[in-house]
């Protein structure tokens, strides 16, 4: 292990690292699997449930976590908030700190109940450890600490089944110019084995997207739309089949795409954010906003498409989508930055 990175520069652990650490996970993301469907099938009836294996099972805290990412779908964050808070209160602990953190309103402190959580734990290195420190790192990442990437790599390192740090490596990568470990991050899944599992298919999916999502990103555009083949979400396969279409030069196809998704999802905020892109940077505009001459482009589906004041129109998108994904997870970390950075030098 080279985590201290005083000597060297740490490096990600090998496959068979991870191979040997989704072994040694196997029981629990069974268990996980079984939690899923219980709460996917009935929120209410589910969480009771839930909370029981919680209570049998403490040495498996994503078990904890997995209710509460229900939870924050079906309750108001201002009443999570006010449990947690008491539950951090009265009977405080790694686990309790976490949880607030994760859904506290504030960055300082959502930063600062991590770090408490990972602190009781490190001693013991425990999983809730690394999901801690991840967690942590990721909320910095959102201010921009440079650091964040390299800290990273070094705690995959000690901790190689860390699947929460994958895929946040995976998010973090393309800020740095890391694709090699953008790649590896998409290597990594599934982290379900079991094929008959309630969580295998989705996992393979994140798979499948996660692969497709880095092959257009190098340009690979056939090897991409092969793995879309396997995806059985129509608005996921429309979105980067509009990227892959403008990584082709063909922006107009893109956009009739990325109009359909929003016509089926209005707040889908990975379609209004890629509008925002797309007029940017395909559809150019002078210096008034102005769009030059719908004519120019040759294709009478855009004439109904494309506003009159293209600028005006990047910049409301970019300011939905951050509106959008304000109290979203850590997943939305790139795109973020790309549109804060965009509206600032506009």
């Amino acid at each position: 292990m080279n985590s201290c990175g005083l000597l060297f520069e740490p490096s990600l652990p090998s496959m068979d690292e991870v191979s040997l650490a989704k072994i040694a996970q196997h029981n629990e993301w069974e268990l996980l699997g079984e939690c899923f469907l219980l709460l996917q099938e009935n929120f209410e009836d589910g969480r009771g449930e839930v909370a029981s294996k919680i209570a049998t099972y403490p040495e498996y805290p994503r078990l904890a976590l997995l209710l509460q990412d229900f939870e924050i779908r079906h309750l108001p964050l201002e009443a999570l908030f006010r449990d947690y808070g008491k539950l951090e209160k009265e009977q405080p602990s790694a686990l309790s700190a976490l949880l607030l953190a994760r859904v506290h309103s504030d960055r300082d402190q959502r930063i600062a109940y991590a770090k408490k959580a990972a602190d009781a734990e490190e001693a013991a290195g425990s999983p809730l450890f690394a999901i801690a420190k991840i967690f942590e790192l990721g909320t910095r990442a959102e201010g921009g600490e440079a650091s964040v990437v390299k800290k990273l790599v070094a705690l995959l390192d000690d901790y190689p089944g860390c699947a929460e740090g994958w895929r946040l490596l995976a998010q973090l990568a393309p800020l740095y110019a890391h694709s090699d470990y953008a790649v590896a991050a998409a290597r990594m899944e599934p982290w379900v084995l079991n094929k008959d599992s309630a969580l295998y298919k989705g996992s393979k999916t994140v798979a499948d997207k996660a692969a497709s999502v880095k092959l257009l990103q190098v340009s690979e555009l056939a090897a991409a739309r092969s793995r879309l083949q396997n995806i059985d979400d129509d608005v996921f396969v429309k979105l980067a089949q509009a990227s892959a279409y403008a990584r082709d030069n063909n922006p107009v196809e893109a956009l009739l795409l990325i109009t359909a998704v929003i016509e089926m999802e209005p707040d889908n905020h990975v379609a209004i954010f890629n509008r925002a892109l797309l007029y940017r940077d395909y559809f150019g505009y002078d210096a008034s906003g102005k769009f030059y001459d719908v004519n120019d482009i040759g294709d009478a589906r855009c004439e109904n498409l494309l506003p009159v004041d293209i600028r005006q129109a990047e910049e409301d998108d970019l300011i939905r989508f951050l509106e959008l994904t304000k109290k979203m997870d850590q997943s939305n970390l790139l795109r973020r930055v790309q549109a804060e950075y965009r509206l600032k030098n506009r």
